[in-house]
This record gives C-alpha cells, structure tokens and sequence, in this order.
C-alpha cells in the first residue's frame, strides 16, 4: 500500500514538469495533471508539451500506478497539491483551501438539523474555490448515511483556475457538481438552495454600485464582502433552509458588524455560532466563526442559539467534548 509520505513527491514531480513545459500556473499544470491521468492519454496542444517531455511524463506516470491507486489517496494527494498551488501561484491566504477538520464539525451539526431522508437538497456553496470544504462535508455524511447521497451540488466562484481545481476534485471524490463562474454577489444563475455551504471571503468588496443593491452596504467607501455575502445567502436560501457558514470572527465582537447581526436575526433563526480555535490561525484578524442559521418558513425552529469556544483541535478529546455538549444542546431544543 502507497504511503502518502512516498507518493506525494513523485505527483508533486509531474506537475512541476508539466508547468515547466507548458509555462503555465501550477494550478493550470495541477488540473491537467490529474486530466491526463484520469484520461490515461496526455493532452498535447500546438506542440506543447514537446515529444521529449511526453515520453518523460508517460513513464513517470507509468510509475505512479495511478489506476490501482485508492480513490481516498488520490482525494489527498490532489488536495495537498491544490493547497500548494495556492502557495505557489500567489493567491490571497483567503483562497487557501478550508482545513477538513471545519468539514468534521459542519458535518455533526448538519446530521443534527438536516432530514438525512429527503429525497433530494438542493446544495450551493457560493465561494467554492477548490471545492475541498464542500466535498469533505458531502464525503462525511455519504460515508455516515450508507453511501445514500441525496445532494444536487452546484458551486460558484468569480476565479476560474479555482473552478477548474474544484472540477477535478469533484470527479476524484465521485461527485457530480454544477460549476458556474460568476461574482456571487450578482443575481445567481441556479434556483434558490435548500442548503447553502461556504467558507465566505471576507475583507472588502470592490465594486461599490453593485454592492449599493444590498441594504448593508457601507454608507462611505467599500462595503464588507463577507457581509454581503451572507445577505446574498439569506436571498437564495429556501424557506426552512439551512446555511452553515465559515465566517470571520470580529463579526460578532466588532460593534459596526453587530449591528449586521442584528439585522440578520431578524431575517433568519440564527442556530449555532461555534468559534473556532485560535491555533487555527496566524493573527486575531484572520480569526474564524462557524455560523449556522435555518430561514423563516413554516417548519422553521427558532431554538435557543448553541454558542460555543472550540479548544486546540490537536487534542481529539475537544471534538468529543463539543459532540457531547451538541447532543445535549439538540436533545433540548428539539
């Protein structure tokens, strides 16, 4: 059995020669990496990658044993090399791939509060980026409901690179997904959502006359992203619809933002705001919430907010803790 210790290098090989001969991002060489691989035939365009480079990558690629490698291992591989890619091509740390341990705990909370029965929901995430938070929820709960998965997935993001990352990953995982490349804060292109799942970018947002259509918009200078956003997610959620959000923590400390609070309990059944652990993250700044809210609808239920300080996720014993205070918090406000 390949280790991911032994395998990872040897993938992280064949991109980097592909970005060479390709001259392109790593991420653009991470996609079509793991496109070759999946179509066991390298895609040659106007000469490139040259004969040489070809006959390279295909016994490199003979060596990686792809096809009898386990769908979980290369699930990690491309993960790990996604978040390289972000490291890489320089993004902004906001576009960093979502820790999975953040999936473990949306995942506890939304068995707690989603009818694991339905049929079919209808699942968005509108700031999907590499895709890695939304898959890693969907992969907990499909593996916990005997493999039922009764998820329409479909995904946003205004980066294509991200989309394109975020395609692969889908098909790795076994998933079928709508992608759409769009700014989220213009209308949507998909109906509204029973479940709205994201890691929402925060800082501010640019364009001040589209963000003047939200009523919390700034009155001077750039509005809060991360604000317009979740107003955007209350607009396209469903009647009795869930949102489990990554928010930025200051939401709920700083003054201005908790007037927006406000505004937002008015609108929806706010349900759960679990911080998170400050180890999790290099500043106070880039500190962050989970926030989950349930629209107004008529089997909507307004329950007593669960609020709660996650410790050091190192120690497995705080995620134990929090599953048991999350049972006695359900079974109380059922």
């Amino acid at each position: 059995m390949e280790k991911i210790t032994d395998i990872y290098p040897k993938f992280q090989e064949v991109v980097s020669i592909l970005q060479k001969a390709l001259n392109v991002s790593f991420s653009s060489a991470l996609t079509e990496t793991f496109d070759n691989l999946e179509n066991e035939k390298i895609k040659v365009e106007e000469g490139a990658p040259d004969k040489e480079t070809v006959a390279e990558l295909t016994e490199k690629y003979r060596k990686l044993n792809y096809e009898n490698l386990p769908k979980d291992l290369k699930v990690q591989v491309f993960t790990l090399l996604a978040l390289k890619s972000i490291n890489e091509d320089g993004r902004n740390y906001t576009q960093l791939p979502t820790p999975s341990i953040i999936a473990t705990i949306i995942a506890l909370l939304w068995q707690k509060l989603i009818n694991t029965d339905s049929s079919k929901l209808e699942v968005v995430d509108p700031a999907i980026g590499t895709g890695n938070l939304l898959y890693s929820v969907i992969r907990q709960l499909v593996q916990e409901n005997h493999s039922k998965n009764p998820y329409k997935l479909v995904g946003i993001d205004n980066d294509e690179t991200l989309l394109d990352l975020a395609d692969v990953g889908a098909h790795l995982d076994g998933l079928k997904i709508e992608l759409f490349n769009q700014d989220a804060l213009d209308p949507w292109m998909v109906p509204p959502a029973d479940i709205i799942l994201s890691d929402i970018p925060m800082g501010y947002y640019p364009l001040d006359n589209n963000a003047k259509r939200f009523e919390n918009h700034a009155k001077e200078g750039h509005s809060f992203a991360h604000i317009l956003f979740i107003e955007q997610i209350v607009k396209n959620l469903n009647k009795n619809g869930f949102a489990f959000l990554v928010v930025p923590k200051i939401m709920f400390t700083n003054a201005v933002q908790g007037e927006f609070i406000n505004w937002l309990g008015k609108k929806v059944n706010i349900q759960a705001i679990i911080d998170l652990p400050t180890d999790m993250f290099a500043n106070a700044t880039q500190q962050k919430s989970i926030l989950v809210f349930q629209n107004h609808g008529d089997l909507a239920k307004q329950r007593n907010v669960l609020v709660a300080q996650l410790p050091s996720l190192k120690d497995n014993k705080a995620l134990i803790e929090f599953s048991v205070k999350l049972n006695e918090w359900y079974k109380n406000n059922q």
